[in-house]
């Protein structure tokens, strides 16, 4: 709580600045004592939410905007065990009957992945997509990697079209939003299971509320044609070219090109090769990045990854390994998002190889054997041993490793992990790193007035 309220401090300064308020100035506009606004920035009392409810009425700002994140990680990692799991199970009918039983596996508030261990209630004798007795959902806002354990079918649904794909262990899918989906077993006497592991992409959060404030119409009105890579490009240069209301004659003026040149890209006619996105870029003061547009890689709005063609590698080499790594499903839509199935080689009583990266990592132990993980949260080391149906989160550059409990490579393991950017990755990185390590530093806890009321001595 401490915690909470010192970020909380650090927030409501950082407001103020922003909208270059003082703490005498801000408490004579909120009808509040100075002592109390001094108190809040010091981390020491609540925020009020009458304070708050009159900061909206008075000030361009959002509810929302007076509460930080609360980090439910301090130490780093969060398990959840195999029994804490089962205890959250609860059934959920479709169509008049038993479809699904859901589990919670290990979350974060900080974190964009809501992963939900799934046993797959409803059988089916075939994979036909027109199965009748399969109930399919209207589809959802997250975006979903999917494990498959057992025999399971996989059905989505792309541009009114109806698919079924017999999946088995070790599989795996990417799927966009809003797609429509279902799974059923095809195997009586087995569990069928699915890890599905949904997560935000940009569009989570602020974006989401963006457009959900400016409206349906207006939030249309975002989207380019992607149709292909010379749509797309023509898309970006218009778009940017409205923004700054750049008229084609000062485009080609400022890029040495042709004015029929400029017109045609605008209209998609001609392709935009390197060179000349260099031109345009510098006459419209942005980054060339912004004129080279991303292409899906997705079929129908899936990728399908099997397990047993799955590209493999050894970590950190194949002298000495740590680990198998074995790559599976993903897309160049969601750059920042990798799922990967890890056999874990080492013993306890051998070196770790510590992982450490700048994504929020969820993980899953499949077994059988049980795994021993360490990880360093900066001040002091951690351990725990992960059995076969526990999950876990790691945050952000936490060191941390697995290694086999067993001495003997008998006791082999498997984890299936997820890594998911936060909110601070591709365009926000790139504007983070530009601001350099200082004011960065400042964003995350700003504890000053952004100017100086006394003269310097």
């Amino acid at each position: 709580m401490e915690d909470y309220l010192r970020r909380a401090g650090a927030t409501f300064r950082s407001l103020m600045n922003d909208l270059k308020r003082n703490e005498e100035t801000a408490a004579k506009e909120l009808g509040v004592e100075v002592s109390l606004i001094e108190q809040i920035i010091a981390g020491v009392h609540p925020i009020p939410f009458e304070l708050i409810r009159e900061a909206v009425r008075v000030w361009p700002v959002n509810e929302r905007d007076f509460f930080p994140l609360r980090d439910d990680a301090p130490d780093g990692v969060i398990l959840m065990r195999e029994e804490d799991s089962a205890a959250t199970t609860r059934v959920l009918q479709r169509g008049g009957k038993n479809y699904y039983e859901y589990r919670d596996t290990a979350m974060s508030r900080t974190a964009m992945i809501r992963p939900e261990w799934i046993r797959i209630l409803h059988h089916v004798n075939d994979s036909d997509p027109q199965n009748q007795t399969i109930e399919w959902n209207n589809g959802h806002f997250l975006y979903q990697f999917t494990y498959f354990v057992g025999e399971v079918n996989y059905y989505y649904e792309f541009a009114g079209i109806r698919r079924c794909i017999p999946m088995f262990t070790g599989d795996s899918v990417f799927g966009l939003p809003f797609s429509r989906h279902t799974f059923a077993t095809r195997n009586s006497g087995a569990s069928g299971l699915i890890l599905a592991l949904t997560y935000g992409g940009r569009l989570l959060g602020d974006p989401q509320h963006e457009l959900g404030a400016l409206g349906a119409e207006t939030a249309r009105k975002f989207v380019i044609e992607t149709g292909s890579r010379r749509q797309a490009q023509a898309a970006l240069l218009t778009m940017h070219a409205q923004n700054g209301s750049y008229s084609a004659a000062y485009l080609a003026q400022q890029s040495a090109l042709t004015l029929p040149q400029i017109h045609r890209m605008l209209k998609g006619e001609d392709a935009i090769d390197e060179e000349i996105v260099v031109l345009l870029a510098k006459a419209m003061r942005i980054s060339p990045r912004e004129l080279t547009p991303v292409m899906s890689d997705t079929e129908d709005g899936i990728v399908i990854s099997r397990g047993k063609h799955g590209k493999a590698w050894l970590l950190p080499d194949d002298i000495h390994p740590a680990y198998r790594l074995k790559e599976l499903a993903g897309s160049c839509v969601t750059p920042f998002s990798k799922a990967m199935e890890v056999g874990v080689l080492r013993s306890k009583v051998e070196p770790p190889f510590f992982f450490e990266m700048g994504l929020h990592e969820y993980g899953y132990q499949l077994g059988p054997g049980p795994v021993l993980l360490d990880w360093f949260d900066g001040h002091s080391p951690h351990s725990a041993i992960l059995r076969p149906g526990d999950s876990f989160y790691v945050r952000p550059f936490v060191s941390h490793s697995f290694r086999l409990v067993a001495n003997a490579k008998t006791g082999a393991a498997h984890l299936v992990l997820l890594r998911v950017a936060g909110r601070v990755a591709g365009d926000t990185l790139l504007e983070a790193s530009m601001l350099g390590t200082g004011s960065v530093h400042r964003i995350a806890e700003e504890n000053k007035c952004w100017y100086e009321a006394k003269a310097a001595p």
